[in-house]
C-alpha cells in the first residue's frame, strides 16, 4: 500500500470502527498527519495573524483527530485487540504503550475483527 492509498482508506473509513488496519496504513497516515500540522504550524506562524493561527492549527488538528481515532481502533483490531484499549490513546505517559502497539505485526490471517488487511 502507498501513501496515498493509505490516506485515502484511513479519511474514506473514518467513521468506521470496523474490521482491521495494517501497520503501513497506520503509519502513512499517521506521517501524513504530523507533516500537515507541521505545515499548518509553518504557514500560521509566518503568514498568519498571532490570534488566527492557533484557531486553524486546532481547526486542523480537530478534522484530523476522528480519523486518527479510527484508524487506531482498526490498528487495534488487527493486533486481535478489543476496541475499550483506546482508552490509553488519552493517557499522555501511557501513550507509548500505544506506539509500542501500532509498531507490532499484526495477527496473521483472519480474528474476529476481519480479514488481514491487505498492505
Amino acid at each position: 500500500m502507498d501513501i496515498k492509498n493509505a490516506v485515502a482508506a484511513c479519511l474514506a473509513q473514518y467513521t468506521s470502527l470496523e474490521g482491521r488496519a495494517s501497520r503501513t496504513e497506520f503509519w502513512y497516515f499517521v506521517l501524513v498527519v504530523l507533516v500537515l500540522n507541521l505545515v499548518v504550524f509553518l504557514v500560521s506562524w509566518l503568514f498568519l495573524p498571532p490570534n488566527v493561527g492557533p484557531v486553524i492549527q486546532a481547526m486542523v488538528m480537530l478534522a484530523l483527530t476522528i480519523p486518527l481515532f479510527s484508524v487506531f481502533v482498526r490498528r487495534l483490531h488487527d493486533l486481535g485487540y478489543g476496541t475499550w484499549r483506546i482508552a490509553f490513546f488519552f493517557i499522555p505517559v501511557v501513550q507509548l504503550i500505544c506506539l509500542y502497539w501500532a509498531a507490532r505485526p499484526g495477527q496473521k490471517g483472519e480474528n474476529k475483527f476481519g480479514e488481514e488487511p491487505v498492505d
